[in-house]
Order: C-alpha cells, then structure tokens, then sequence
C-alpha cells in the first residue's frame, strides 16, 4: 500500500484545507512538502504547489471529493481550472496594492513633515 499524488496545490492553507477535507470524507490525506514550503515557497510554487497524497486505492475517491468541493457555490470554479490558483493571483494583487499604501505613506511622510514646518515657519 504505497501513497499516490493526489493534487498539487500552490498555498499551504489550502492545501491543509483539502487534506483536511478529505480526512473529514475518510480518506488518509496528507500534506507533503509543507516544512520545506514554509521556508522556500517559492520554490514550492515553481514546482506546482504543495503535493497533497493519499493511499492508492482511494485516489480516486480523493480527486472525486476534490472536484465536489471545487463545485462548491463558494468556490464557483470549473474543474478544470483549480480554485485556488485565481484565488492566489487576486491575494498577491491586494497584497502589492497594500504595500504600495505603506510605501507612500511611510515615504512621504518625511515630505509632509518637511511642508508642514516650511509653512509654520514663514
């Protein structure tokens, strides 16, 4: 009885999230790769994502259960494309956008301090 790959899936949360999901439909799902990722997840992500594994002869029970939670209304994704890759795409997208804000505040900041005394001291 040896494991077979399952999925790949790019973020950790979701990946723990499907093998808990899986466990939760009496599959023995595990996360592989997960230590590694938490340090390297690029390279993770390079790779196609963290391996979630199951026992052979319930692959595909697994992949079943798998496409039924894609097929969720909350998800709304078709099995063909995985929900979780659009949904890492739209994280990195608001992430950069916040940091922008952080930038220009804490960058202009100096600017706002150096307006406001050039106007009290006139």
């Amino acid at each position: 009885m040896g494991l077979a790959i399952v999925t790949r899936i790019p973020s950790l949360s979701e990946a723990q999230i499907a093998a808990g999901a899986l466990r939760s439909a009496g599959i023995a799902a595990e996360v592989f790769d997960a230590n590694f990722g938490r340090m390297e997840a690029p390279v993770i992500e390079s790779l196609g994502g963290y391996r979630i594994m199951a026992p052979e002869q319930e692959v595909a029970d697994a992949r079943n259960v798998l496409s039924l939670l894609r097929a969720n209304p909350g998800l709304g994704e078709p099995d063909e494309v995985a929900p979780w890759t659009a949904s890492l795409r739209d994280a990195r997208r608001e992430r950069s956008r916040g940091m922008r804000w952080v930038a220009s505040l804490l960058l202009g900041a100096p600017m706002l301090i150096w307006v406001v005394r050039m106007l009290l001291s006139r």
